[in-house]
C-alpha cells in the first residue's frame, strides 16, 4: 500500500511566457522537494494528440512545460510520445525540441503482469524502462469516455502506434477501459507528474471540448495523487472517476486523501463543463438502449472527408458515403472518431428522449424553487 497522503503542489502561472512556466516549474520542484540533480537518464512523456485547427492549447501539453522541466532537471532528457496521428510529424510542429523520441519506432519490451486486470501480456517502449526517470506531463481535460484526462490517462500514450485501437477493442466501456489504463500506470509509475491546468478543457474533451481558462500548473510525485486533486478542481468527486477508485482499489494508493502545498492551501471548484455522456439522469440508467447517445455529424461545412475517423475506429464502424456513417450496432462507445477529428466535425448529441426528460427535470426544479 502506498503512503496515505501524497503532496500535490499547485501553483498560480497565468500565461504561457516562458520566463514565468520557468518559475512556476521551478517553484513545484522545490515545492515537492524533487531532487534534480539525481537522475542521469530522463524520459519526458506530454500529451500530444495530434494537430488541430483550433484550440490546440487546450489539447496539447504546452511546449513551454516540457522546456522547463528541461532546463530544471539535470541528465540526458528525450521526449517520448505515440501520438493518434503521425506522431513524428505532430511532435516536429508541437515540440520544438531535438530530443524526439516516436515510441512506435523504437525497440519495445514485453510486459507480463499477472496482476493486471485487462492486460496480462502487452508491450512498452524500451526507453519507459531504461530511463531512471519518468516525467508524466499531462493536460487538465474532460473526457467523453473516462471523464477527465489526467496523469494516469496520459501514460495511455506510452502504448505504440495500432495497438490503442487494438486495446479499445479490448476493453469496451468506461469501467474495462479504466481498468486498462491502470494496468499500463502500475507498470510504468512516474515518478513525477506535473499537470498543465494554465488552459484547460472543459466539455467534450479530450479535443472537441471548450477552453478554460484556469491559471495553474499542479505537480505530484504520485499520479493518483494528482488526478485527484485535478478532479477535485474540475468539480468531480474523486471516487467516481474510475482510474482513480480502480488504483485505490489495487492498492496504488490509499484513500481519496491529499495533501496540497504551494499558492492554494485549498481546491476549489472551478464547476467545468461535464461532457455529454457524464450528464446522466435515472431513466438513462433504466433506459440505457434508448437513451443511448452516439457520435454524429454536426456540421458539414467542417468535415473535409479526411477519412481519419474510419481508419481509427478500432471496430470498423464509420463509412464514408460521402461523410461519416456510423453502424449503432458495431459502435462501442470508445469516441475515438470524435478524439481524432482535426476539424471537431463529429460529437456526442444527446437523443430527443433524453432532451425531454431533461426540459421535464428543469421543469420540476423550477416549480419546487417556487413553490
Amino acid at each position: 500500500m502506498k503512503k496515505s497522503v501524497e503532496k500535490v503542489a499547485i501553483v498560480k502561472c497565468k500565461s504561457y511566457n516562458q520566463k514565468e512556466v520557468d518559475k512556476a516549474i521551478r517553484k513545484l520542484l522545490k515545492l515537492l522537494n524533487f531532487p534534480v540533480n539525481q537522475y542521469k537518464k530522463i524520459l519526458i512523456k506530454p500529451n500530444v494528440l495530434g494537430i488541430y485547427d483550433r484550440n490546440q492549447k487546450a489539447i496539447t501539453t504546452h511546449p513551454s512545460l516540457i522546456g522547463a522541466v528541461c532546463r530544471e532537471l539535470k541528465g540526458e532528457k528525450v521526449i517520448g510520445e505515440s501520438s493518434f496521428t503521425d506522431t513524428e510529424k505532430t511532435l516536429k510542429k508541437l515540440m520544438p525540441f531535438k530530443n524526439i523520441i516516436v515510441f512506435e519506432e523504437g525497440r519495445l519490451i514485453k510486459i507480463k503482469d499477472s496482476k493486471a486486470k485487462v492486460l496480462k501480456n502487452f508491450y512498452l517502449p524500451q526507453i519507459l524502462k531504461q530511463a531512471d526517470l519518468v516525467v508524466n506531463v499531462s493536460k487538465l481535460k474532460t473526457h467523453s469516455l473516462t471523464k477527465m484526462t489526467g496523469a494516469i490517462k496520459n501514460l495511455y500514450g506510452c502504448i505504440p502506434g495500432g495497438m490503442k485501437q487494438v486495446f479499445h477493442k479490448k476493453a469496451q466501456g468506461d469501467k474495462k477501459f479504466s481498468s486498462l489504463l491502470v494496468d499500463i500506470y502500475q507498470n510504468i509509475e512516474p515518478e513525477l507528474n506535473i499537470m498543465d491546468a494554465i488552459i484547460a478543457m472543459e466539455g467534450e474533451g479530450p479535443s472537441a471540448g471548450k477552453p478554460k481558462d484556469v491559471g495553474l500548473i499542479l505537480a505530484s510525485k504520485n499520479a493518483v495523487a494528482l488526478d485527484i486533486a485535478a478532479a477535485k478542481i474540475m468539480g468531480f468527486e474523486p471516487k467516481n472517476i474510475l482510474t482513480i477508485k480502480e488504483a485505490v482499489n489495487r492498492g496504488l494508493y490509499s484513500g481519496f486523501e491529499i495533501e496540497v502545498a504551494g499558492e492554494l492551501k485549498k481546491i476549489s471548484n472551478l464547476k467545468f463543463e461535464k461532457p455529454t455522456s457524464e450528464k446522466k439522469n435515472l431513466v438513462r440508467v433504466l433506459l440505457r438502449r434508448l437513451a443511448r447517445e452516439n457520435p454524429i455529424i454536426t456540421d458539414k461545412d467542417k468535415c473535409v472527408k479526411c477519412g481519419l475517423c474510419a481508419g481509427k475506429c478500432p471496430v470498423k464502424a464509420i463509412t464514408l458515403k460521402p461523410y461519416p456513417e456510423i453502424d449503432r450496432k458495431k459502435c462501442i462507445r470508445c469516441f475515438c472518431c470524435i478524439e481524432i477529428c482535426p476539424q471537431h466535425a463529429l460529437r456526442l448529441k444527446e437523443t430527443l428522449f433524453r432532451r425531454l426528460v431533461g426540459k421535464i427535470r428543469k421543469k420540476r426544479k423550477r416549480k419546487l424553487r417556487n413553490d
